[in-house]
């Protein structure tokens, strides 16, 4: 059995990633002789504000807290029925969009499912999200994005192995 390590694999991974995005993704959107993303695509060229009449407030964001204490992430419709009140009106997708930006990162797939945080633990995951984001400049709209380097994964994996006393 051949052996690879990681950064062979992470290589590999994007050569794939990007020449299936010469492919399929518009022109504009990417670096068209690499097929690496261009961030400055993504960012926002103006500010729409919400005009449906439904708001978000420190009641909504209350609730949140409490449900990832409480339920977790991923069990948004949990969260919706239980806060029915002060939720209601919110879909389970804008909940998962909502706690996103509450964590600080694109991704929640960082988290198991059914992750529980206190209010000052999703705090601290925000607070440790955005030293990342700004680390490898992939903090993007108060949010933590991975770039095609992979650079927020391998920081990540070598905190989690710093945190954990290094090694294999």
């Amino acid at each position: 059995m051949r052996e690879t390590n990681n950064s062979d694999n992470d290589d590999e991974r994007i050569q794939w990633a990007n020449a299936l995005r010469k492919v399929v993704t518009r022109p504009d959107a990417i670096d068209v002789e690499t097929g690496a993303i261009k961030q400055s695509f993504f960012k926002p060229t103006k500010i729409v504000f919400e005009t449906s009449g439904k708001k978000w407030g420190d009641a909504q964001r209350e609730k949140l807290y409490e449900g990832l204490a409480t339920f977790g992430v991923g069990e948004w419709m949990k969260m919706k029925e239980h806060f029915e009140r002060e939720l209601g009106e919110w879909t389970t997708l804008d909940l998962r969009v909502k706690a996103s930006r509450m964590l600080g990162t694109q991704s929640l797939a960082r988290y198991e499912k059914g992750w529980k945080g206190t209010r000052e633990e999703v705090d601290a995951e925000y607070e440790k999200h955005k030293e990342i984001g700004e680390l490898t400049g992939c903090w993007k709209s108060g949010t933590l994005v991975e770039d095609d380097d992979g650079s927020v994964a391998k920081l990540l994996k070598e905190r989690a192995m710093a945190k954990n006393g290094g090694g294999d």
